[in-house]
């Protein structure tokens, strides 16, 4: 269905501060890297740009939310500017996340209602706070005691044997990450290892997903089990072993991907990271509506004191990280409005921060970021060092102060 906005827009022109509506054309749009699954419209001077953004249904909101920051930062090219979200539902995340937008660029949310009079409606940020969002935290980490009941006592005794050979192993970075039927042993956030509960039984094998060489995934792909001496059978331990052999030589020569070298930068730092934000935590439970934001290969949770710190490395595409971060917070924010702690840590409280790690080359454009937010105090800015794949966060610290991590 092809919905004519622009007589939409003249026939409520209480509903808007300015008129003479221009569709942006196609060429402009493609130009400017704007979604193409929305419309675009512009009018106002050259002293105060007005535009909107339209949803015709339904839409992701990341995209959406992008979409019209885009379209404002390049409509007011430095001068004051309102872009209007027009669409038929909003979530209240969406509309916790429009709020945080002020300064040079600032929003409006419009509902339209297609077969109701009047079909278009302007919410006020007093709207904003009457929706309530259930952040579906799903399933919690279960804890040892968890294994306990759901094995039999022969498993269980194996899992004991099994763990405390990847304990064994800690001094290399290896960790275990229990899930609901499985436990995880990563390296960094890389996988190594999986025992995966199979009724009242388990299996154990290596994980090699990590490499996309068929001899490297065939040479170290292996099962493990308990042998009659109690001890893990000497294949898959040979397997591990070649695995983190692999993976460190990796490491040292630079071939490893930026995002899991990160990773093991932040997650095993053992000087800037513990003092500044405390003892890293594994992210308490399993997402599901909310599981394209947050997760753990997007952000890092640590404890200092009795509060979450949130730490959002941004290694690409800076705006529209940023534009998932106003959306996580807004999660959060919402849920701290209705519940007592933190998801998953009800003793402990956020505080109220997402700190962005990212590298000199995108400070201008985060930056620019920071100009169309109404507090970006809220989300404190560090530039990490050039060196920082060899030589992690040394030196560090006084840079990070000016960015009011104390604050």
């Amino acid at each position: 269905m092809n919905i004519k906005w622009k007589e939409l827009w003249d026939a409520n022109p209480d509903i808007f501060s300015v008129s003479g509506w221009e569709e942006c054309p196609e060429e402009v749009r493609k130009g400017w890297h704007l979604p193409s699954q929305f419309d675009y419209f512009s009018a106002g001077d050259i002293s105060f740009r007005v535009g909107i953004i339209a949803a015709q249904g339904v839409y992701r909101e990341e995209d959406f939310l992008l979409g019209g920051i885009l379209w404002g930062g390049h409509l007011g090219n430095g001068s004051r500017t309102l872009i209007y979200y027009v669409a038929k539902e909003f979530s209240p995340v969406f509309l916790g996340a429009v709020s945080q937008i002020g300064g040079m660029l600032f929003a409006r949310t419009v509902f339209w209602r297609e077969k109701l009079t009047p079909n278009l409606y302007v919410l006020s940020e007093k709207d904003y706070d009457k929706g309530f969002f259930r952040l579906d935290t799903g399933e919690l980490h279960p804890g040892w005691e968890h294994w306990q009941r759901e094995l039999n006592p022969v498993a269980w005794n194996h899992l004991m044997v099994i763990n405390r050979y990847f304990e064994s192993l800690a001094k290399r970075r290896v960790r275990a990450v229990s899930e609901k039927n499985k436990i995880t042993y990563c390296w960094g956030n890389i996988q190594i290892a999986e025992f995966k509960k199979k009724g009242n039984k388990f299996e154990l094998s290596t994980k090699v997903k990590w490499t996309r060489n068929k001899n490297i995934a065939s040479k170290f792909l292996k099962l493990g089990w308990v042998d009659f001496s109690g001890n893990l059978n000497d294949e898959f331990c040979r397997a591990i072993n070649g695995i983190l052999e692999l993976l460190e030589n990796m490491e040292i020569n630079g071939s490893l991907d930026s995002r899991e070298l990160l990773d093991l930068k932040i997650i095993y730092d053992r000087e800037f990271i513990p003092q500044y934000f405390g003892k890293y935590l594994e992210v308490p439970w399993y997402p599901r509506d909310f599981s394209d934001l947050i997760e753990s290969r997007q952000l890092y949770f640590f404890q200092r004191d009795q509060s979450i710190r949130i730490i959002k490395p941004i290694l690409e595409k800076p705006s529209l990280k940023i534009v998932q971060t106003l959306l996580v917070f807004s999660a959060f924010e919402n849920y701290a409005k209705h519940h007592q702690g933190f998801p998953g840590y009800s003793q402990l409280e956020w505080n109220r921060k997402i700190f962005l790690f990212c590298e000199a080359d995108y400070m201008e454009e985060l930056r620019l970021c920071q100009s169309w937010l109404k507090q970006p105090d809220k989300y404190p800015l560090m530039i990490m060092p050039k060196e920082w794949r060899t030589e992690g966060f040394k030196g560090v610290k006084d840079n990070f102060i000016a960015f009011g991590i104390d604050a």
